[in-house]
């Protein structure tokens, strides 16, 4: 995920966690770094693919965490902020659009180069990341009129 004030948080949110997932996700997060999964990931269509689903059930944990948040929340208060002082508006979607952005980025360098189903898969995946890309603008530039937000 690209390096934002937002990030910065997040990072400090995983002290809340359990010892133990903590020390789960400080592993994945040193092996991750340690093995270049990015990079081994795109090296080939076939683990691009599999890079591709693994983003999309991403984009589809913070979709849904999002939809959460605007039904339980923004529905029914106007404060702009959220717990810990985040602007609840924009950030939740910027983590949202970054992995909309990832998603985008293999689906060009790696969609035309895979056959048959997984041509299908990525361009379903493609469709609903430009949907939701869409959905998620006017969403959030409702909200932030509403709320006065930048």
């Amino acid at each position: 995920m690209p390096s934002t004030p937002l990030t910065t948080i997040l990072h400090d949110f995983r002290s809340y966690r359990p010892g133990n997932h903590r020390a789960f996700l400080l592993h994945v997060s040193s092996l991750s770094s340690s093995l270049s999964l990015k990079s081994y990931a795109l090296s080939s269509a076939s683990s691009a693919l599999l890079y591709l689903k693994l983003l999309d059930q991403v984009r589809d944990f913070r979709f849904r965490h999002w939809c959460f948040t605007r039904e339980y929340i923004l529905k029914r208060t106007a404060h702009p902020t959220a717990t810990g002082g985040s602007p609840i508006v924009t950030w939740l979607p910027n983590q949202l659009v970054a992995v909309l952005d990832a998603m985008s980025e293999v689906g060009e360098m790696w969609g035309t180069k895979v056959e048959g189903k997984a041509r299908e898969e990525v361009g379903e995946m493609m469709e609903v990341v430009k949907r939701q890309r869409e959905a998620l603008g006017r969403e959030v530039e409702k909200w932030c009129a509403e709320r006065g937000v930048a």
